[in-house]
């Protein structure tokens, strides 16, 4: 595997006290004037957060950002939604998800034009740690992880054994690697629902989903990407997730999205 990747400012740390109470702060912070697009520089005012560097581990990694004629703006999507909600473990599984996903949007000056800040961590889940429909705990290993980041992050010793603390330190906040052991993921849990329409959110705010895309398009996406890999789950319980999840997406969020894509495009064409 070619050294592809750049570890961003996800050799910060981002101090996640075993939660990811911070990152639900900052997020809700950034969108204090309500659940409404907000122009990136605004957000990292409101955010918050002390640090110019750190701002940009929730915009970088965490949120999608869509690039406007004069600005750039961070859209309104289910983990966004979720901040405006108290904080529980769902939603540290959700955020880990986002950034399993590695679709971060584009923006002015960004070094990623495809979104894929977290790239190297997207290959690392479906292509190492998934196996048989579930995570392997061996590929979550100091061993194991650290020869992948030495394969797929361009940077010195130093930057891949932040990346590699940052990464299990996360893992571990989000209840999901205990004691070296990558813990079983509950299908029927709500941060499972939220993962799918957040994955859909996003396919529409990136323009592979529109209004006229039918049920097979929204899973074709689903399974394209793979999404049954960051879920820790089998392809057959993914398709399930997709059918169950799209009744409820099309009928009660799908229209919002869509109105609220034709909203962003007068903004970003201003």
């Amino acid at each position: 595997m070619p050294k592809a990747h750049t570890p961003g400012s996800f050799t910060k740390n981002f101090s996640w006290h075993k939660s990811y109470k911070k990152l639900h702060a900052a997020i809700h912070n950034g969108f204090s004037s309500g659940l409404v697009p907000v122009v990136r520089e605004r957000w990292r005012e409101r955010s918050r957060i002390s640090d110019a560097n750190r701002e940009l581990i929730p915009l970088n990694f965490f949120l999608q950002s869509m690039r406007g004629l004069n600005e750039d703006f961070v859209v309104v999507d289910r983990l966004v939604e979720r901040t405006f909600v108290p904080y529980d473990s769902d939603f540290a599984k959700l955020a880990l998800f986002a950034f399993h996903m590695a679709a971060s949007g584009t923006w002015h000056h960004s070094k990623w034009p495809d979104g894929r800040v977290a790239g190297w961590a997207n290959e690392f889940i479906r292509d190492v740690a998934w196996e048989s429909g579930q995570w392997r705990s061996r590929a979550f290993t100091e061993h194991d992880l650290k020869a992948f980041l030495n394969e797929c992050i361009d940077g010195e010793a130093v930057t891949k054994r932040k990346v590699l603390t940052n990464y299990r330190y996360m893992l571990a906040s989000a209840g999901i690697l205990i004691d070296d052991r990558v813990q079983e993921t509950d299908v029927r849990a709500p941060w499972v629902t939220d993962a799918t329409q957040l994955f859909w959110d996003r396919q529409i705010f990136s323009g592979v989903l529109h209004r006229s895309s039918s049920a097979k398009d929204f899973e074709a996406a689903f399974f394209r990407q793979e999404i049954y890999k960051l879920l820790a789950c089998t392809a057959e319980q993914g398709r399930a997730i997709a059918l169950t999840t799209y009744r409820d997406y099309s009928e009660r969020i799908l229209p919002t999205r869509i109105e609220q894509m034709e909203k962003l495009r007068l903004l970003l064409a201003a």
